[in-house]
């Protein structure tokens, strides 16, 4: 069995695939994220948290991720930064805020999306 994923690694996002049975891991194909993109991205998720909400469920889904990622920085139980993200850490790039905004989502591709 073949499992694909996304792995985001300073500038550069990858599209990866591991074969369950051997640990092989593929890349399928890799691209260097740029500024603009990541502008973009931003503007996109703090747009969406001001004309939406995400449901309890979704939001503790991502939560639930975080907890157990290897990714996340816990600076206290108010504080929790994603080292894989990029985002410099300031109040608008804590965990907690990206958790509520509906188009945020995570580099690694572990957090559930909000409808």
């Amino acid at each position: 069995m073949t499992v694909n994923f996304n792995l985001q690694y300073n500038n550069w996002k990858y599209s990866l695939s591991q074969d369950s049975e051997t640990g092989e891991l593929n890349i399928l194909s890799f691209e260097r994220v740029g500024l603009v993109r990541k502008a973009v991205e931003y503007a996109k998720a703090e747009v969406s948290g001001l004309v939406g909400s995400v449901e309890l469920p979704v939001l503790e889904g991502r939560r639930e991720a975080c907890d157990g990622c290897e990714s996340a920085r816990k600076a206290g139980e108010e504080e929790w930064y994603c080292k894989s993200c990029g985002c410099p850490e300031w109040e608008r790039s804590k965990l907690q805020v990206k958790w509520g905004m509906p188009a945020a989502t995570c580099p690694l591709g572990k957090w559930p999306q909000a409808r």
